[in-house]
């Protein structure tokens, strides 16, 4: 009996196999170009002195690699406590630059987005949310080891969420002035943890978070070769509030752009859920945001 079902498995996985073998042809797709959709980018922060920006767009299809062609006849403004701010066009993309006196400060302040295109207003209101502070930087030289990370020299960032359920942030690093922006280095946190169900409210980030800060090496370097960081090079770490809105847009977007590393486990495409809405009822996508930004740099020794 038991042979019979050894035999069974064998002639199981040869025949699963032969179709996997026989799955490696070619396959050319043809698809419809569907109807061009907004995209609004709109993600702005209280950094002072910084120029806001706000990208209005007509989506892509699918296998266009170009860039994305700017919408320049949109009408862009961000409304706050019964003020109308305009944001001009400008190489691409609509801009504020705020003066001393009209930044973006207040801590729970709400801001509304107006965007209108042919008499359709695309919207989106928001509060400013917190950022905690980031109270140290640290670097640590590994050695290599089997089973353990590549030898060199890594980094982590310590923050402390806030008590209280449900601030969510985007912690963005960036090396010797670069913004560190693949896909797996998008690093999003629910509290102090990854997701709402983790119960790390009012924690220390987590420790996969705080090791996110590390640079991934592209799949055509040679790990034996290069260091995450080396001497001289400065790691800035910023902390972005997110509304829970934006957190699960991002997250979903994160998703998406990895989705494709899981072979047959792959999820079916799907665009990010928008925080905006179209006054007609059409769909739009993007997001709008409004951080408060905290901030810290090392001088990696």
């Amino acid at each position: 009996m038991k042979s019979i079902n050894i035999y069974s498995l064998l002639l199981t996985f040869f025949s699963i196999s032969i179709f996997l073998t026989s799955c490696e042809d070619k396959i050319d797709v043809t698809l419809d170009d569907a109807d061009a959709i907004i995209v609004i980018d709109a993600f702005l922060t209280n950094t002072p002195g910084e120029v806001q920006k706000i990208v209005v767009t007509n989506s892509q299809s699918y296998f266009d690699n170009g860039a994305p062609v700017p919408l320049e006849d949109a009408n862009v403004a961000v409304g706050v406590n019964d003020v109308i701010v305009p944001f001009d066009y400008k190489d691409g993309i609509y801009i504020w630059q705020p003066d001393i006196n009209s930044s973006i400060s207040d801590i729970g302040s709400t801001y509304t987005l107006y965007v209108t295109i042919n008499n359709v207003t695309y919207s989106s209101t928001t509060e400013l949310g917190r950022s905690p502070e980031i109270e140290e930087i640290r670097q640590e030289t590994i050695e290599n080891e089997i089973g353990a990370l590549d030898g060199g020299t890594y980094c982590e960032v310590i923050a402390r969420d806030f008590e209280g359920k449900g601030d969510t942030y985007w912690i963005k690093t960036f090396k010797n002035g670069t913004f560190l922006n693949r896909p797996e280095e998008i690093n999003l946190a629910f509290d102090g943890g990854f997701d709402q169900g983790a119960q790390s409210d009012g924690l220390i980030f987590i420790p996969p978070i705080r090791a996110l800060i590390n640079p991934v090496r592209d799949s055509t370097e040679v790990a034996d070769d290069i260091s995450p960081w080396t001497t001289g090079d400065v790691c800035r770490v910023e902390i972005h509030s997110l509304s829970n809105s934006t957190f699960a847009f991002m997250e979903l977007l994160r998703d998406q752009l990895l989705n494709g590393r899981n072979g047959i486990f792959a999820e079916p495409l799907a665009n990010s859920p928008s925080n905006i809405t179209a006054s007609d009822g059409s769909i739009v996508l993007g997001a709008f945001n409004v951080a408060q930004v905290t901030s810290l740099e090392l001088l990696v020794e």
